[in-house]
């Protein structure tokens, strides 16, 4: 192989150089990043869930807390979901 060619930017993707074509930059199997996605996504859902039913028994001082989080927990697993179907088809 003549120097000049070995210099050259290959014009793959680098998804398809990593991994035998299925891994992402990271080196991560792309099957191996939707089951943590979806996993995360339940992790969220049952957080926002259980500061709704007040599952850790937080005083009714911190009741605006309570349901803030829940709120924000519920609505980021939503968000997450959406970015994670999104981009899986």
């Amino acid at each position: 192989m003549i120097e000049a060619e070995k210099n050259e930017p290959t014009k793959e993707p680098l998804s398809s150089r990593v991994a035998g074509g299925t891994g992402t930059a990271s080196g991560a199997p792309k099957g191996m990043k939707y089951i943590f996605g979806i996993f995360m996504i339940i992790i969220y859902l049952g957080m926002g869930y259980l500061m709704f039913v007040n599952f850790f028994d937080w005083t009714e001082d911190f009741a605006w807390a309570r349901y803030s989080l829940g709120t924000l927990f519920i609505l980021y697993g939503f968000w997450r979901g959406y970015r994670q179907f999104k981009g899986m088809y």
